[in-house]
């Protein structure tokens, strides 16, 4: 496809995917009005009959581009106006069962029309989400991978201590099993409900040998459009730990800590880290992994603070859901 077919694409697509305002809704209304009418009186004033062929098209556009009420809006218009102006008159002013029954296969086609233009509508929208989710999935694919391997490298570098090539091995190999299990969570949230705290075990579980993540907190799920993001924050949050902060040293610790609040639907989920090196409370990086720490569909409030006494992260998802008692 050529740059200049995929710029019709993308023009076509903004057409279709933009929400219209009011104002310009009406100027669409109108813009797609006098183009029929003055094409129509152009060409026969009418006389051929069935005034209402010319706006066929343009039903289907205003359809297809504009809101339904601004479609049925713009039908109803067409249909008093090309009446008037080359059907003779008043829809009723002679009435017979011929006008009666034209009039409801006109009536039976606008709907059918205005019918596909919105499905179809609808149907390009959620494409272009699609379409849009996949880029997001495949720039944080890259993303995952890259830190992935920095993860290993880290884990090697940092440990395992052990005494022989099998026994290194071993122990490093249980660590690498761990992280596969933990990225298996991220296409798991999709599909299920996630629930604390095993959600949360599961996933610091290859970052936390020396079981110094301490977690705590009253069980609870996870509503399902969030369990993705918080488990790539989670994920996110512990490799940096192990990279820069109180996992990269031997003395550091975090405690995740997570409770319910006042209105019984909110979940505030606490990262803290203690004891690691002293953090920069500017730091430079400002890659996807920032922004994987920051408020998106899912995770309604992030909070990182670059405390220079060690990283703290406050995560607000609504929705969540306590076990009866």
């Amino acid at each position: 496809m050529g740059s200049q077919d995929r710029a019709s694409e993308r023009f076509v697509r903004g057409l279709v995917e933009r929400d219209k305002s009011v104002a310009e809704s009406i100027g669409w209304i109108i813009g797609l009005l006098v183009i029929p009418t003055t094409l129509r009186a152009t060409m026969d004033a009418g006389a051929l009959g069935l005034p209402f062929i010319t706006y066929w098209p343009s039903l289907m556009l205003a359809a297809v581009l504009l809101r339904l009420r601004y479609a049925a809006t713009f039908a109803f218009i067409a249909a008093v106006l090309s009446q008037r102006l080359f059907g003779g008159g008043a829809w009723f002013s002679e009435l017979t069962p011929a006008r009666f029954a034209f009039f409801g296969l006109f009536g039976f086609s606008a709907v059918v029309i205005l019918m596909a233009g919105t499905f179809l509508r609808k149907l390009v929208r959620a494409l272009a989400e699609v379409n849009a989710q996949q880029a997001t999935f495949n720039r944080e694919l890259r993303h995952r991978v890259r830190n992935m391997l920095s993860l290993i490298q880290a884990l090697a570098s940092r440990g395992p201590k052990a005494t022989s090539p099998m026994d290194f091995y071993k122990e490093f190999s249980q660590r690498l099993d761990g992280l596969a299990a933990a990225s298996d969570l991220l296409q798991i949230g999709a599909e299920a409900e996630g629930r604390l705290p095993q959600l949360a075990r599961q996933t610091i579980a290859p970052f936390d040998q020396s079981t110094r993540i301490r977690l705590s907190g009253e069980p609870c799920t996870v509503p399902p459009n969030s369990c993705i993001p918080l488990i790539m924050a989670l994920h996110e949050l512990c490799t940096n730990a192990v990279r820069h902060g109180a996992l990269s040293n031997a003395e550091g610790w975090v405690d995740l800590t997570w409770f319910i609040g006042a209105d019984r639907t909110t979940l505030f989920v606490l990262w803290t880290e203690r004891n690691g090196p002293l953090v920069d409370p500017r730091p430079e990086r400002s890659g996807l992994g920032t922004k994987l720490l920051a408020p998106q569909p899912g995770l309604e409030g992030v909070e990182l603070c670059f405390d220079p006494a060690g990283v703290w992260c406050e995560i607000r998802i609504e929705g969540a859901v306590q076990p009866a008692a």
